[in-house]
């Protein structure tokens, strides 16, 4: 599996993902929403190193996800440091950094600070777990990005936009439709060998797991309680 993301393909999938992403995302965003602190902390202990690597080089060799030195001396640190340098050069690290701050305040917004932080660690880690497998070094920000949208993907073929500010048939319809396209962006990015796929098909199974305890699912329930309560006459 090729995790540099540098292919056609995968640069166009990816451009694909968060354009749907957004357009879901923000269909599905509740009426109350708190600022975003735990986003905004992970997003600037990802942006400081990312943005560094540039004027101290060695950052870089320090943090990336590398195999040899991983599986031969023991550094298993890089599986969790990997996440804080950018591949492709400047530009490319501006970008991804932007996906990190867009992807994790709605991510937060939907699924609440501590799920939606989980959501979107645990990818990270899984897949750079499976890179060392495949001898690919590295590092960047893209499958924790992956992975949770993909999360907000399963929640929205799930449970549509219930509980969202714009709430809606036309909304949920929109939501399911981008869900389902990406899904196929995945597979596709999956065939062509393309390890940005499986991040992204791993989010979204992370996102079914999950969708009973986030919070637009937990006042569903309570509502659903509230609906089918027997009445007691007096």
């Amino acid at each position: 599996m090729d995790t540099s993301g540098e292919s056609l393909v995968s640069i166009i999938g990816q451009l694909v993902v968060l354009a749907l992403f957004v357009n879901a995302g923000v269909r599905m965003l509740p009426s109350i929403r708190r600022f975003p602190w735990p986003a905004l902390v992970l997003a600037v202990i990802i942006g400081v190193p990312s943005l560094l690597q540039f004027a101290l080089p060695g950052l870089t060799d320090a943090l990336a996800r590398d195999p040899d030195a991983t599986l031969r001396h023991g550094q298993w640190w890089r599986i969790l440091t990997a996440l804080l340098v950018q591949d492709g050069g400047p530009v490319a690290a501006v970008f991804n950094l932007v996906v990190v701050a867009l992807a994790l305040t709605l991510g937060t917004w939907i699924w609440g600070p501590w799920l939606a932080v989980a959501l979107y660690l645990v990818p990270s880690i899984v897949l750079n777990l499976l890179a060392v497998a495949w001898g690919q070094s590295g590092g960047g920000s893209s499958f924790a990005n992956d992975g949770l949208m993909f999360s907000v993907f399963a929640l929205g073929l799930l449970i549509g936009t219930r509980d969202a500010a714009r709430a809606s048939q036309a909304s949920t319809i929109s939501v399911r439709v981008c869900g389902a396209i990406g899904v196929l962006v995945a597979i596709v990015l999956v065939a062509t060998g393309d390890a940005h796929g499986v991040a992204m098909l791993f989010g979204l199974v992370l996102g079914a797991a999950a969708t009973p305890f986030a919070p637009s699912a937990g006042r569903r329930a309570r509502d659903a309680g509230r609906t089918t309560a027997p009445r007691t006459s007096t």
